[in-house]
């Protein structure tokens, strides 16, 4: 990428996978699954020390945006984000649907009010909280 000219690049991290309502259905818990939460930390830490390898040896500007950090504190401080559902996602069920399985069933009455739309994705509520964080963040990594 470098070679092509990129001067910036942005990466996302991974959620903390443990708290998705499908993962703590199949792991039969109640609470973010701390094994599966560990794997993303470890995940994003291994990307944020390259990134500051890259910066270092290529020049580049790099911008890292914490989805895990910013998911964490929303499940465990939903009220101050206006969240109200943490544990189940606002498409069927909630536990178990994701993606097209989604299809034709009930939602619930207010997804602004939950982390996830299905079992697995947020809702845009949440990736407007995400984008929100993220923009700031960014825009001090990136200056210059």
């Amino acid at each position: 990428m470098h070679s092509l000219g990129i001067t910036r690049l942005v990466v996302v991290g991974v959620p903390p996978l443990g708290c998705m309502p499908l993962v703590k259905t199949l792991m039969n818990q109640d609470t973010c699954v701390e094994k599966y939460n560990s794997f993303s930390a470890s995940f994003n830490s291994k990307i944020k020390a390259k990134l500051a390898t890259l910066r270092t040896t290529l020049g580049m500007k790099l911008g890292y945006v914490d989805a895990y950090g910013i998911i964490q504190d929303a499940v465990n401080n939903p009220k101050k984000y206006g969240l109200i559902e943490i544990s189940k996602g606002c498409c069927g069920s909630g536990t178990v649907e994701y993606g097209d399985s989604c299809k034709g069933l009930s939602t619930c009455a207010d997804a602004s009010k939950y982390v996830f739309w299905d079992a697995v994705h947020p809702t845009e509520k949440m990736y407007e909280i995400i984008a929100d964080q993220a923009i700031d963040s960014l825009e001090e990594q990136l200056r210059g």
